[in-house]
């Protein structure tokens, strides 16, 4: 699964550099309206679907007074969006492409007591729930009927697994209908349901709910518009899994692009490791972003790859022998040669390219 990160370039560093990104508290997000919208919208649909007030009045109330105990680091599955570049990473930001398996694993820093802890511990993954989880867009008030009753045919059907008509009712044979499940079920389905206005986010999120761990994790909090705004430093263990760093559009793109290029490719990252036939493959992926490979440069291509078997090559110096080697070719002077000269494959096999969207901050 490809999704976008947006953001700085400072932020960039520290995340390549410490494996670590910060999860804000969802109260704290820029939708005014965040979790409220949620557990609103949700429990509509879950009162509608099963005929009866399941979520009372007082239940809602009751949530919406509480203490919000989700964090959430939010992706999105547009790569070169503007609206996305302009609210989150600025002029000359940065889109950060990660490649999720679903094998990942998170870790923070406990709270025991000391001022500051110096090693994060592995978070736990009760019922797998550590997962980059999809974003439904509803708010029926703002939605045409039709529309409305398809979205929420979908969060029905993604909360219970369900098919999602209210005439149905009920459950899926063979599936327990116990009613005293689905309070629980709308409060942890609630991070994942936002107002219909931001929906060309296209966001997907990792969420983390601090009141489902039994041993307490440390809340730092962060300086935003004089707002000290909670969150947990979470890492990703081995490395959050950068595919692709894209620079974002700006005045000064090439300069900044210039500047990552090297700090790729010398600074001390911690990344997931790449063993010769995963160098491999990253560098054939990024030729195909080249567009259509000339036969004759494919043919040094294939001459190359097998190579990348023996253990000990220096696969990013093989890589570079093979790049020089197609742009000398005559071969390489048209569109593809172009490609070629926009983006780079790095030492760590990290792919850096630049934004198309010609906008000036």
């Amino acid at each position: 699964m490809n999704l976008y990160y947006y953001t700085n370039v400072e932020t960039m560093r520290c995340i390549l550099q410490n494996a670590n990104i910060y999860a804000t508290n969802l109260r704290y997000m820029n939708d005014a309206e965040e979790y409220a919208n949620g557990v609103k919208e949700l429990r509509e649909i879950f009162n509608e679907r099963k005929r009866r007030e399941l979520i009372t009045e007082d239940m809602l109330q009751g949530v919406l007074e509480n203490e919000v105990t989700s964090y959430s680091i939010s992706f999105s599955e547009a790569g070169d969006l503007l609206s996305q570049w302009s609210m989150y990473a600025g002029e000359s930001g940065v889109s950060l492409r990660m490649r999720f398996t679903g094998t990942e694993r998170y870790k923070a820093y406990p709270d025991n007591g000391e001022a500051k802890a110096q090693e994060r511990e592995e978070l736990p993954d009760s019922e797998e729930r550590l997962q980059v989880r999809k974003v439904y867009y509803c708010t029926k008030s703002a939605m045409k009927k039709s529309e409305y009753k398809a979205a929420a045919d979908e969060i029905w059907k993604a909360a219970t697994g369900t098919p999602g008509s209210e005439e149905e009712g009920g459950q899926s044979e063979g599936q327990a209908d116990i009613d005293d499940e689905y309070p629980a079920l709308w409060k942890r389905m609630a991070p994942f349901v936002k107002r219909v206005e931001f929906r060309a986010e296209a966001e997907q999120r990792l969420v983390f709910n601090t009141a489902e761990w039994e041993k307490t994790f440390r809340i730092d909090y962060r300086n935003s518009r004089n707002a000290l705004k909670p969150y947990l430093d979470i890492e990703c263990k081995d490395g959050w899994p950068i595919y692709e760093v894209m620079v974002g559009p700006g005045f000064n793109q090439e300069v900044v692009y210039q500047s990552i290029l090297h700090f790729l490719n010398h600074a001390k990252l911690k990344v997931p490791a790449l063993d010769g036939k995963q160098y491999c493959e990253r560098c054939e992926e990024y030729f195909q972003n080249c567009g259509n490979m000339p036969e004759e440069l494919r043919n040094i291509w294939n001459e190359f790859v097998p190579y990348f078997d023996k253990d000990t090559a220096d696969y990013y110096r093989l890589f570079l022998t093979i790049r020089n080697d197609m742009l000398k070719h005559s071969a390489a002077d048209k569109s593809f040669g172009e490609q070629l000269r926009r983006r780079e494959l790095t030492k760590t096999g990290i792919i850096l390219s630049r934004s198309r969207i010609p906008y000036i901050f």
